[in-house]
């Protein structure tokens, strides 16, 4: 096994302090964001699976893959086992979650277009997964819920405008500062 050196790490795993080749990147960013929604949206679907029984779930569906590989085994063993395989999807789908999301806040530049972005894309493949998977229907109440969130989130997205503060100097002028560090004097 070869040893990770500390030039090396750079270059294998850069990030927006690394040189310059690995700046800002808005469309890896969005992308590492949506992928980490769609895995938030898978973990809670497995999640819905594992608790979930009944002969015409999705989770019947991985019962009889599990008894077809586990030939002769009782019906308790293969609950156990399905429900644990679920179990284990939905740790691996927040790990690859969580892996996204970090990967899309090292490349973007903002922390609330990451967030918006990957809850965005949670609750549209949650929407689609739940129609789709268990016959869910979207009410008019969940329409308004998601589109409140998705209204929330482009106002926290909004680029914050600097307060000014006025100052009088001893000789008479006045000092404008604003949050952003730049300074007029007039007198």
């Amino acid at each position: 096994m070869s040893e990770i050196h500390a030039d090396h790490f750079g270059r294998q795993f850069p990030s927006k302090y690394s040189p310059e080749e690995y700046k800002y990147m808005p469309a890896t960013s969005t992308l590492f964001a949506f992928v980490g929604g769609v895995f938030a949206s898978l973990s809670s679907v497995g999640a819905k699976l594992a608790v979930v029984s009944g002969e015409e779930t999705a989770s019947a569906s991985v019962s009889m893959a599990v008894q077809q590989a586990l030939s002769g085994a009782s019906a308790g063993t293969v609950a156990v086992v399905s429900r644990a395989l679920l179990v284990a999807f939905v740790g691996a789908c927040n790990f690859l979650m969580w892996l996204f999301f970090t990967k899309a806040l090292r490349y973007g530049d903002s922390t609330a277009r990451v967030m918006m972005v990957q809850t965005v894309s949670n609750f549209a493949a949650t929407a689609l997964l739940g129609v789709r998977l268990f016959g869910d229907a979207l009410s008019l109440r969940w329409w308004c819920g998601a589109s409140l969130i998705a209204v929330g989130l482009v106002f926290l997205q909004t680029e914050e405008k600097a307060v000014g503060y006025v100052s009088e100097a001893s000789d008479g002028s006045t000092e404008t500062q604003t949050d952003k560090l730049d300074t007029k004097k007039t007198s």
